[in-house]
């Protein structure tokens, strides 16, 4: 098991789900909703569905770029890794793979129970810095492989 980190988001706080709800759960988000702006994963520029995991790890499932070629992808990934979060990538494409190995992601495989059967291919950053609003005591450590 690898280890998680905790982190919130601050800068929508008319979003209760996101930053009053329990710190243990998962929140299914998409594009179009006030959660899904907060994150900046917005209906103009994507289409798609992520989840929240622990108000820290965002498991992205689906992105469509309504914008093609404009750097809207590799700007919001930007985005979450800068604003602290664990980000996942799951199943992600050949162009999507590109992108990931520009922010040094590497390929791991991972058991997601609510979505499939057996282990699927995730993409994450092995190292994932300690942010200055994480609680948790295992922050910016080295997940093992």
């Amino acid at each position: 098991m690898h280890d998680r980190q905790v982190f919130s988001v601050t800068n929508h706080r008319s979003c209760p789900a996101i930053n009053g709800g329990d710190p243990m759960t998962k929140q299914r988000i998409e594009t179009g909703t006030c959660e899904g702006d907060a994150l900046g994963f917005t209906a103009d520029l994507f289409s798609g569905w992520l989840e929240l995991c622990d108000d820290c790890r965002l498991y992205l499932y689906c992105i469509i770029s309504r914008k093609k070629n404009q750097g809207n992808t590799r700007n919001l990934i930007r985005r979450w890794i800068s604003d602290g979060y664990d980000v996942r990538i799951v199943k992600p494409s050949a162009i999507m793979q590109h992108i990931l190995g520009k922010f040094s992601f590497e390929q791991f495989h991972e058991f997601l129970p609510d979505h499939y059967d057996e282990e699927v291919e995730v993409w994450r950053r092995r190292f994932t810095p300690y942010a200055a609003h994480c609680t948790s005591r295992t922050a910016g450590r080295v997940d093992s492989a």
